[in-house]
């Protein structure tokens, strides 16, 4: 049956099933007679490496997760099924598409039909192998002229494995490879340097919107490439996923590869197969790329290493920006973090410790100049016309003239949908969902309300279910309603929307963005899927409606988001030879986050940042882990939590002190039902991250020899998000 090494999947016996699990040691490392036997060995070969079982290990302690779910992240659906029998065919555990292809003909062949010899004909002129379903279709014979053939000792058929592409969606760039500034040619010569030395360094690459951070990245990969080593290249958004890749293609050709949900899954396996066998030495792709088994990795860049979309929201917890270091740690290879507006925890690691280099690009390429910033204060606006406006008369002034010149506009207001609720304005009642508690939001194309969190819809009431009244009211502007605005400011503009309703179909992100590209959309207006990594040059226009909206959220982190997500937009404006302006609108105009982000000032506004997080004892001054109890019934959870709680606060009496660990909670989280479950928070906050996981690890091990059901506890080891 051969042997059983770390890495190799095997079949096991669990109760009454058979399941596909990973082999992490060897059964000498245990003891006791509840081992049970390997039904069979899956994989001659581990298809995971010792590296990549050292990153899972190191997940599973971390992220307090179960090693097996941390190695199935790692692996391409269909790996690790959750059932199997021992009889089936080695396709169920390895699912590769295979197809009958001629693999070689043999020309001195007699005894031929005129079919046949019909047949030979065109495959001599013709690279091998050829399908044998193609070569049916291109001929017009029946298959059994081809079996004949190969009856005969003509030609040889036998399947073969195919390699289902995903870039037929990807529409590949002619590269231009540009002359580097002096400033990027600088951050250049430092990275590549470790590059050539090797062993693991980590780089905050700290680049202004436009700095052309990619141009450095292209480049760093090329000197890695040449000396034969892989890189990895990590995007946050799925739709980033093809306009990047796009590029690399060009610069690279076959050697790239992608791995991005979008993919069918046939795809994605195919895509991390090439990458295995050491096809794909340059791999670019969203959160889960970063277990690509890149061969002999020496370079990964973790691209706009801000952004919450690193972090995975279910089990295992993961963050993509912090696991691509660990595994550059263990691969021995430089780690790039680049972004124009750093999560303040890297920005004061790569200020404050060694091991994290700050390098920065200040300028954008060909000096130009940064956009010109103007804010609107909205309650000035309220009082000159009585009434909430959605677009200012600043604003509205600066569309009309953009349109006149022809170029174009980005209006970014970060709210799907028509209306965020419907209010009855005569006793008050508005319309939640039934499983979260969440006010439903309208959406005017499906004309249903809608829950953002768990999916859940219903028709538009025509009255008031509560008091009968017919005095229902739209609150809130989404950005279903600001394109109906829009079109009716300007009818001879053409408006485009782009936000997760309009990008439902595959390829529908890539035709929105295509139509800006060939300047077809004068005004696009969308949500915060607008603010990332895209270059549209004709854009000299960009347009913050509700910039405040971010900070009226119960997080820590809310300034910091609010002050990234505008600095982003405001720097998709003057990216080409004209300059840019950028009109933001809001009601708090005097917020530090919006005026530093007015003046794209991130030092200051890390500054300011900092002093409130170190006065209130948030990162990076401290660790946080938040525990998140979740029960059917609102009773049991708050049992359960005060049960979590007490034994919390007993542990971190041995084990640390009031001093350095703070227990806060149970409380009920913001968000308090979600998916019909009720949901206790309990927040953990410590100067002493070995203590952290000490008192979890003590605290976990003892709610599981008392038997709580631990799956109703999640835990959440530095979370980007506490609601």
């Amino acid at each position: 049956m051969g042997e059983a090494r770390p890495g190799c999947r095997v079949l096991v016996p669990f109760g009454r099933r058979h399941l596909i699990g990973v082999v992490l040691g060897s059964g000498a490392d245990y003891s006791g007679d509840k081992l049970k036997n390997v039904l069979r060995i899956l994989d001659p070969e581990p298809i995971l490496t010792p590296k990549l079982l050292e990153l899972v290990r190191w997940m599973a302690w971390y992220y307090l997760a179960p090693p097996g779910e941390c190695a199935r992240v790692m692996l391409p659906p269909g790996l690790l099924a959750k059932q199997a029998s021992p009889d089936e065919s080695p396709e169920k555990f390895w699912p590769t598409k295979r197809q009958l292809a001629v693999l070689s003909v043999d020309a001195a062949a007699s005894g031929l039909t005129a079919k046949q010899s019909i047949v030979v004909q065109a495959l001599e002129s013709q690279n091998l192998p050829v399908l044998v379903s193609q070569l049916v279709a291109d001929l017009g014979f029946s298959q059994s002229v081809i079996q004949s053939l190969a009856r005969k000792g003509a030609i040889r058929v036998e399947p073969i494995d195919l390699f289902r592409s995903p870039w037929s969606q990807v529409q590949v760039e002619t590269p231009v490879k540009h002359p580097l500034t002096a400033e990027q040619q600088e951050v250049f010569d430092r990275v590549v340097e470790a590059v050539n030395r090797g062993g693991f360094e980590t780089f905050l690459m700290h680049g202004v919107t436009a700095s052309g951070k990619t141009e450095v990245y292209l480049n760093l990969i090329s000197q890695a490439v040449e000396q034969g080593k892989g890189a990895l290249v990590l995007v946050p958004e799925i739709g980033l996923t093809p306009q990047i890749a796009r590029q690399f293609r060009g610069w690279f050709g076959e050697r790239v590869a992608i791995l991005h949900s979008a993919l069918s899954d046939g795809e994605r396996f195919d895509q991390w197969r090439r990458i295995r066998q050491g096809r794909a030495t340059v791999v670019v792709g969203t959160r889960s790329a970063v277990f690509a088994p890149v061969r002999n990795l020496g370079l990964i860049v973790v691209d706009e290493e801000h952004d919450g979309s690193y972090k995975q929201a279910d089990q295992p917890r993961y963050n993509g920006r912090d696991s691509a270091i660990k595994r550059g740690q263990i691969e021995d290879a430089v780690v790039v973090l680049g972004s124009a507006t750093p999560q303040l925890e890297s920005y004061y690691r790569a200020k404050s410790d060694a091991q994290l280099e700050y390098l920065a690009l200040n300028s954008r390429i060909l000096d130009r100049q940064l956009p010109t910033v103007h804010i609107v204060d909205m309650r000035v606006e309220f009082e000159k016309h009585g009434k909430a406006a959605v677009i200012s008369e600043l604003l509205h002034e600066k569309i009309s003239s953009r349109l006149e010149r022809k170029e174009q506009v980005v209006l970014l207001l970060n709210r799907r949908g028509y209306a965020s609720m419907l209010l009855c304005r005569s006793c008050g009642h508005t319309e939640t969902c039934q499983n979260c508690s969440i006010t439903l939001t309208f959406h005017q194309e499906a004309n249903r309300l809608s829950c953002h969190y768990c999916g859940y819809s219903k028709s538009v009431p025509r009255s008031c279910p509560e008091c009968s009244k017919a005095y229902i009211y739209y609150v809130g502007e989404g950005t279903e309603k600001v394109e109906e605005l829009v079109r009716g400011m300007f009818p001879s503009a053409a408006v485009d929307r782009l936000d997760r309703d309009t990008v439902q179909r595959k390829g529908s992100y890539e035709k929105i963005l295509g139509a800006v590209a060939r300047k077809q959309t004068d005004i696009l207006i969308g949500t915060q899927m607008i603010a990332k990594g895209h270059d549209f040059p004709s854009v000299t226009l960009v347009g913050v409606l509700s910039a405040d909206q971010g900070l009226r959220l119960a997080d820590f982190r809310s300034a910091e988001r609010t002050f990234q997500l505008l600095t982003q937009v405001a720097g998709r404006a003057g990216r080409g030879e004209q300059p840019g302006e950028v009109v933001i609108q809001s009601y708090f105009p005097n917020h530090y986050s919006l005026k530093y982000a007015c003046a794209q000032d991130y030092q200051q506004f890390a500054n300011q940042e900092l002093e409130f997080r170190k006065r209130f004892r948030y990162p990076p001054y401290t660790a946080l882990a938040n525990l998140l109890v979740v029960k059917r019934d609102s009773r049991q959870a708050w049992e359960l939590a005060h049960t979590v709680a007490q034994t919390l606060n007993r542990w971190r009496g041995e084990l640390s002190s009031p001093s350095r660990m703070k227990v806060l909670g149970p409380a009920a989280a913001a968000i308090e039902r979600l998916k019909k479950d009720h949901r206790v928070q309990i927040l953990i906050k410590t100067t002493n991250r070995k203590e952290l996981h000490a008192v979890l690890e003590k605290t976990i091990a003892e709610l599981a020899s008392e038997r709580v059901d631990l799956k109703s506890i999640r835990v959440d080891i530095d979370p980007l998000n506490l609601m």
